[in-house]
């Protein structure tokens, strides 16, 4: 097992989430989710927004809206996007994991592997400045299932040629944790644990 955040000696690939593990989206997030599922209605708790934060769009809208049509639930999302999209410029780096992909760009290929929407995802990696420390950046739109099932990870794996026994997966939700044991990743750093403590 690997110390800490650095990846064991042997890696051939380090693979990313994208918020709450590069990013802290999810406090903006929560907000434009909030605003939004107010105005249809839903009362948006911080402790329901937890136990949904890790799942992809389209799960997470019908969790809240259950019997709203297929095309309402796409409404509600694009304007939880816009709003989100809107305040990128808010968004911070987080730092202790960002130190990682900076040490290792242009050493060990690397990909971000996202449950969130390609444009959302794309916008926030270039907010903080990292969208080129990358090789590729899969999201929700490139596969067929979001997380927790492996899809993503396993296009990125396949993506950049390498195995899952090689690669060092960073997520900080159980359920990324779980996509990418499912994909066959051994090292999956929950960064949660290794977050440096407020000041």
């Amino acid at each position: 097992m690997t110390t800490g955040l650095q990846p064991p000696e042997g890696t051939a690939a380090l693979l990313f989430d994208c918020d709450g593990t590069l990013v802290d989206t999810l406090g903006l997030y929560r907000e434009c989710w909030r605003e939004v599922f107010g105005q249809q209605g839903f009362e948006m708790t911080d402790a329901w927004f937890t136990a949904w934060a890790g799942h992809s769009l389209e799960p997470f809208i019908e969790a809240a809206f259950p019997g709203l049509s297929a095309e309402a639930r796409e409404v509600i999302g694009a304007k939880g996007l816009e709003l989100f999209r809107e305040s990128t410029h808010l968004l911070e780096p987080l730092e202790h994991v960002v130190t990682i992909a900076r040490q290792h760009a242009g050493v060990l290929p690397m990909a971000v592997v996202s449950g969130g929407p390609r444009v959302a995802v794309l916008e926030t990696l270039e907010a903080v400045g990292i969208g080129d420390l990358f090789d590729t950046v899969v999201t929700v739109d490139d596969v067929a299932r979001g997380k927790p099932e492996p899809d993503a990870y396993l296009l990125a794996m396949e993506r950049l040629g390498v195995n899952p026994e090689q690669c060092v997966a960073y997520e900080d939700t159980a359920i990324g944790i779980a996509s990418a044991a499912a994909a066959g990743i051994r090292v999956v750093i929950d960064v949660g644990l290794h977050a440096p403590l407020p000041a």
